[in-house]
């Protein structure tokens, strides 16, 4: 691995005066996990008394510009921003909060809320309380509040109970009872969710994702369904969303590749391969193009 200064004087030197070697950009920035990637903005900065950022701006433009700026942003800043482009303005873009809040330890979440502070003079939970309402909010809210257990092993011993308890408060009843839903998925960790899933599905044949969808709806079904899947099998999802069908959601598409970083893109590929028996790679290849496209390969490799 090249040194930082190495990577810092050929990526400046890449944009310096006219034309841009965009091989270099690729190169480098494709092929550095996240932390690589901010600190070498951070020690460009340094370098040259001005942020990598403003000179990525100069020299590129249009998709592969906006994916540059994400890798090299600050990643509880880069939350920030895309919680705030979420509620800003005329309408919410809910599914921007699902794949942020749906997937982020509440760690990064706090940190994101003071990058939002200082860039936009506003309380980040208040906006998006504001912004949202019924159960779709007070389970956002739940999750910025930091009722999610992110981390911890399977309760194997409240597995079965929690099953129990999901199908009686859900599909056993009449009508639902969000108040245990909205409790359970914002606060047990992904592991737990996923042997409740399994328990779930020997005893019904279904599991919680269909569950959900017999139960609720809207946005606030979104974001369950999120919190019950599993984060490789999510993004799969949401990638191939980004690229099955006429045309391509490139602003999903790169929340997808800046959100996950290299090491759980290779797992999210693992993944997307099992599902739709293609690989990612291919897909987006097929729907990309430039050196956006070589960038997005370079991330995934």
């Amino acid at each position: 691995m090249a040194s930082i200064e190495y990577d810092a004087d050929a990526l400046h030197h890449a944009m310096k005066g006219l034309g841009t070697d965009d091989e270099i950009l690729v190169s480098i920035l494709g092929n550095r996990n996240r932390a690589q990637r901010e600190a070498l903005a951070a020690f460009y900065g340094q370098r040259y008394g001005h942020s990598l950022v403003s000179d990525i701006k100069g020299d590129t433009s249009f998709n592969y510009q906006k994916l540059l700026i994400g890798l090299v942003t600050p990643f509880p800043e880069y939350i920030a921003h895309l919680i705030h482009h979420a509620v800003d303005g005329l309408g919410t873009r809910e599914w921007i909060l699902i794949d942020v809040l749906g997937t982020t330890p509440k760690p990064l979440i706090d940190l994101a809320a003071g990058f939002y502070k200082l860039n936009y003079k506003a309380d980040m939970r208040e906006a998006v309380k504001s912004d949202t309402s019924g159960n779709f909010r007070k389970a956002l809210l739940h999750l910025m509040d930091g009722s999610k257990d992110w981390f911890s092993p399977p309760d194997f011993a409240t597995v079965e109970v929690d099953a129990h308890e999901l199908y009686s408060k859900g599909e056993g009843r009449p009508g639902t009872n969000d108040h245990f839903f909205v409790h359970f998925f914002t606060s047990k960790s992904p592991a737990h969710i996923f042997e409740v899933d399994r328990a779930y599905t020997a005893k019904r044949g279904h599991g919680l994702v269909r569950a959900i969808k017999n139960e609720t709806s809207g946005d606030y079904k979104n974001l369950l369904i999120a919190l019950a899947t599993p984060h490789a099998a999510y993004w799969a999802q949401r990638i191939h969303d980004a690229v099955a069908g006429l045309g391509t959601n490139d602003t999903l598409l790169q929340r997808a590749f800046i959100l996950n970083d290299k090491d759980i893109l290779q797992q999210i590929a693992q993944v997307y391969s099992a599902l739709y028996g293609k690989s990612m790679a291919e897909h987006v290849k097929d729907d990309t193009s430039g050196w956006y496209g070589k960038l997005l390969q370079a991330l995934m490799r």
